[in-house]
């Protein structure tokens, strides 16, 4: 049904109630749980299990100590000032919960707006894509770069968030989706250092690729133990690279709902 199953029991995620191996897992596997969360294929308390399973898992298999928790700005030559809204107001939790009915409720991210006034997903300054950049050092758990636009009687494969990465941050206990990206530069279970380019920004997306919409980068983390949001703001207040420039902040409410 699934393939062959890992050393993280996929047939957990579908209410088996099967227990994950101590010291290692299937990152495939991760990414299979991802999947039936993203389409609606799996039952809300087979969810919340596989979430308790999961996180014990990967901090077991990648412990904190062995990671560098350095943090980095996730857009190259952009900065704080470009986090839309005031003082990271985008930021909306609401009742969010990973699984389950409550998984599009609010806006439990930030995002981070790029100069982009032609919507062609290429920097005006310079005429070159903007490359996504990994927060601190992680190991990818899950991609997805087939995204198409899908007309509105056909939602196709018209993915929220169109492009995306998700990358486990041990270093910080936290898990973060990347999302309306363009070309992906990472593969499954590679492990990235904290600043490394892992995808470049697009327009992916099915609110995202409509034109009312600026072009930017979706970042939510979550935490690994109970995938529980979390603000990344604070964690986004790091000086900013020579040549960031300005830019004007969208208006308040250009914040998507969760993607």
């Amino acid at each position: 049904m699934l393939g062959a199953i890992g050393t993280a029991a996929v047939w957990l995620m579908l209410g088996a109630g099967a227990a994950f191996a101590a010291e290692s897992v299937d990152v495939e596997d991760w990414q299979r749980f991802e999947r039936l969360v993203r389409d609606d294929q799996i039952a809300y308390e087979d969810g919340l299990q596989a979430i308790r399973e999961w996180g014990g898992a990967l901090q077991r298999a990648y412990p904190t100590e062995r990671f560098d928790g350095r943090l980095f700005f996730p857009l190259k030559g952009y900065g704080l000032k470009h986090v839309g809204g005031r003082r990271g107001e985008g930021y909306r939790p609401s009742r969010y919960e990973f699984v389950g009915p409550k998984r599009r409720i609010g806006h439990p991210a930030q995002d981070i707006f790029v100069h982009d006034g032609n919507q062609d997903s290429l920097d005006d300054r310079t005429g070159t894509p903007v490359e996504v950049l990994a927060i601190a050092e992680g190991i990818v758990l899950s991609t997805f770069s087939e995204w198409t636009p899908s007309p509105p009687a056909d939602p196709g494969n018209g993915k929220r968030g169109g492009n995306y990465v998700w990358i486990y941050h041990p270093a910080l206990r936290l898990l973060a989706y990347y999302a309306h990206l363009q070309d992906i530069a990472v593969t499954l279970g590679e492990r990235v250092a904290g600043g490394a380019r892992i995808a470049t920004l697009g327009r992916t997306g099915t609110r995202a690729y409509a034109e009312r919409s600026p072009t930017h980068l979706h970042l939510m983390l979550l935490r690994a133990k109970d995938m529980t949001p979390v603000d990344p703001y604070p964690m986004l207040q790091i000086p900013a690279p020579p040549g960031a420039g300005s830019q004007k902040r969208p208006p308040r409410g250009t914040a998507e709902r969760q993607q």
